[in-house]
């Protein structure tokens, strides 16, 4: 450990701070990252990099499948359409929408993930983690 602490306390430092280059150079760090901890580096991504966005999804959506076993393909679909909305202006409505499905699935660090999003109001134009 260094003196800046775990690679885990210098990524959720880096989320903290909504920078997109901070986050992945802190992400690159882990050996693993948690379903919640990707879906925070999407919502970072979702307004400050659309590109990065889209591949974080991605990687997002493979990881649910490993969380959410019991989860058939309609909910699976809706869960990465849900994600993909989340740059349109019906960001806020999805948000809780997908908030709704990680805590039917017992996902609920997710579900949390996106709440605190919503109480930022990042459901609005512009809005981040």
């Amino acid at each position: 450990m260094t003196s800046q602490g775990s690679a885990h306390a210098r990524f959720r430092r880096a989320l903290a701070t909504r920078n997109p280059l901070l986050v992945t150079a802190a992400a690159a760090e882990l050996p693993r990252i948690a379903l919640e901890d990707s879906l925070a580096v999407c919502l970072v991504y979702r307004d400050a990099d659309p590109e990065r966005f889209e591949r974080a999804i991605v990687r997002w959506h493979a990881l649910l499948g490993q969380h959410a076993r019991a989860m058939g393909a309609c909910e699976s679909r809706l869960a990465l359409a849900a994600l993909q909305a989340l740059r349109g202006p019906a960001a806020a409505p999805v948000a809780r929408l997908l908030s709704d499905l990680c805590a039917l699935y017992e996902l609920s660090a997710s579900a949390e993930v996106l709440d605190r999003w919503l109480e930022r109001g990042a459901g609005a134009a512009g809005g981040q983690v």
